[in-house]
């Protein structure tokens, strides 16, 4: 996949996307983070003996059916993300960057989830996501 190249509107225009998104990838995370331990639990109990009509058997392979739904939610969620040209850099902090050009020299423009907009560039050489400049500061200013 080629890189897709944004102006500081351009990302701008995405953020409420963006909001949606990152909040669905949450969510599910979290569901599915506590069905992961709902499977441990009944996985435990099941293999004590018991039988197929078992409630708990029944639940066990409900909640395995439905984990499987969530991490396809997930994978559907980061992927309209990476869809619209955005890197997911860190999905925990809402943390996408953008490829831009300024003053011909390439960077990231960097918004993080509960930004109002853009405001951050970085270069494409920090290995630390985490060291942002304001936009200001950009190798076109």
């Amino acid at each position: 996949m080629n890189p897709k190249f944004f102006t500081v509107e351009e990302a701008n225009a995405l953020t409420g996307f963006l909001e949606n998104a990152l909040e669905r990838i949450r969510r599910n995370r979290q569901r599915y983070l506590w069905l992961l331990e709902e499977i441990a639990i009944l996985k435990l109990i099941v293999e004590c003996g018991a039988d197929e009509a078992n409630r708990d058997a029944v639940d066990l392979d409900d909640k395995t059916h439905e984990i499987k739904t969530v991490e396809a939610e997930i994978d559907r969620a980061r992927a309209s993300v990476r869809d619209s040209g955005c890197i997911l850099k860190d999905e925990e902090k809402g943390l996408v960057d953008f490829f831009s050009i300024q003053n011909n020299t390439v960077v990231y423009l960097s918004w993080k989830k509960g930004e109002e907009a853009v405001r951050f560039w970085r270069s494409i050489r920090d290995a630390d996501s985490n060291v942002r400049r304001p936009l200001e500061g950009t190798p076109s200013t």
